[in-house]
């Protein structure tokens, strides 16, 4: 069966935020439920639990080992191919530190950028429900219900906190 999309329109943003307190306190899971505005707000707005992000741990991760290969590099080069000058040595920090760092530099932002697609879910696969009013201001609550008899609940309970209009999308 198809997931189901229960779409709640509200003319405040109060009216929203005690929409998915209901919810919540109605056991529909935090991580189907999203909100969408013209606005940005922070989840803490609509009582959501705060979004943890892994970018920052996969740049650094990839940084790490672009420095490891940015070096490998270097002075795989340096040993491989030796150019012998005098007294100096064939592997030296200084000189392979750039090379170092612009691999490391390489590596990380590629890495912040795919997850940054990755953790935004971008490109989207499915097309996900909108409603025109949310261009208009007006605040919109999406929740996915995978189970049938969660529906009627979801549409009973946006009710009861005062969604103006609610439909169904079926995906």
């Amino acid at each position: 069966m198809a997931d189901v999309y229960v779409v709640a329109t509200f003319p405040e943003v109060d009216t929203a935020a005690d929409g998915i307190k209901r919810l919540l306190d109605a056991h529909f899971a935090a991580r189907n439920i999203d909100v969408l505005t013209g606005v940005p707000y922070p989840p803490e707005t609509w009582g959501l639990p705060a979004l943890k992000s892994n970018i920052r741990k996969i740049a650094a991760l990839f940084f790490a080992i672009g420095a490891a290969c940015g070096f490998t590099v270097a002075a795989g080069t340096g040993w491989l191919y030796p150019l012998p000058t005098g007294a100096k040595a064939i592997i030296t920090l200084p000189a392979y530190g750039i090379i170092t760092y612009e691999f490391a530099t390489i590596f990380g932002v590629f890495a912040a950028a795919i997850g940054t697609l990755a953790e935004t879910r971008l490109p989207t696969m499915k097309s996900l429900p909108y409603h025109p009013k949310v261009s208009e201001g007006w605040p919109t609550v999406t929740v996915r219900c995978p189970d049938s008899q969660n529906i009627d609940n979801a549409e009973s309970l946006l009710r009861l906190a005062g969604a103006q209009d609610v439909l169904r999308h079926a995906i």
